[in-house]
């Protein structure tokens, strides 16, 4: 781990000097890598920084510079930036890369306590928001794979979200469900059936995903809340998409369908994008206010 003014040297700039990134503050720790709150030579940045088991060094590395080089590709208002991407002076090396810094939370925070309502105004701007970032990246021929809530990232301000962690994104074409081990990668809360059962991805799998998302932080639960992966798998390929109407009394009856469309088992039956299902989603509540708590 990094202390507050460590410095890391990144790549030269014009003048021969190299970049240099201070350390300020841990912002957070994954299951193989660290965040850092770094400052730049233009204000802050995110410094992501691979810590991986050394049993799995290589494939952590090669996943590590796959996420940097997949989401670098992509320029959108509501993605998070990648700036630039090194390897710090250790053996075996060790990958960091620098990305746009986000001043908030993520969008945890906009998933309501059981006694508490939606902030309606802060959902439907993020829905709005990451189903054009997610579109956008389908159209680059790139799938996210893991949309979930703590996978957006909001300003302090909650007036811009940030669809951000591309590590197991992959290009549409090379794109398989099931990895050689067998397990499921992202989270099993938001897994669309065709990731579940092993066959073809494409972008209905993200709108998948991305409607369970919004469901969480409309109703304060995912789709299936199930107490086992098993349950949790079994639901996603066999139960009924949930009646939002029925868990938030001051969501109408007319977004179960849009959800029930969203979810969909068959990603044929689901929306054609993920914008069409976001402005269904605004179009039905923009003028509905929320009620008491439910």
């Amino acid at each position: 781990m990094f202390r507050t003014g460590d410095i890391i040297a990144g790549a030269e700039c014009e003048d021969g000097e190299r970049r240099r990134y201070t350390i300020d503050t841990l912002l957070g720790r994954g299951s193989s890598a660290d965040v850092y709150r770094a400052l730049g030579p233009s204000g802050p940045v995110a410094l992501k920084v691979l810590r991986a088991d050394p049993a799995a060094a290589d494939r952590a590395r090669e996943r590590f510079a796959r996420e940097f080089t997949l989401a670098a590709a992509l320029t959108h208002p509501h993605i998070v930036a990648m700036y630039e991407m090194g390897t710090l002076p250790t053996e075996p090396s060790t990958p960091w890369m620098a990305m746009q810094y986000i001043d908030g939370p993520d969008s945890s925070v906009l998933v309501p306590a059981p006694a508490t309502d939606a902030d309606a105004a802060a959902v439907l701007r993020a829905c709005t928001q990451i189903a054009e970032a997610l579109d956008y990246a389908h159209s680059m021929d790139v799938l996210h794979r893991d949309v979930k809530p703590t996978n957006v990232l909001l300003t302090t301000d909650r007036l811009d979200a940030y669809l951000s962690d591309f590590g197991i994104a992959q290009i549409i074409d090379e794109v398989s469900a099931l990895p050689r081990n067998g397990r499921i990668s992202g989270s099993i809360f938001y897994a669309a059936p065709e990731l579940l059962t092993g066959e073809q991805l494409s972008p209905a799998t993200d709108l998948y995903a991305f409607a369970a998302t919004v469901l969480e932080w409309l109703t304060g639960l995912p789709p299936y809340p199930r107490p086992t992966a098993f349950a949790i798998t079994f639901a996603h390929l066999n139960d009924s998409p949930p009646r939002l109407s029925g868990r938030r009394r001051w969501l109408p009856r007319s977004l179960d369908s849009v959800f029930a469309k969203a979810l969909a088992k068959s990603p044929a039956a689901r929306y054609d994008s993920c914008t069409e299902f976001a402005g269904i989603v605004v179009h039905t509540l923009r003028d509905i206010p929320t009620g008491g708590a439910s």
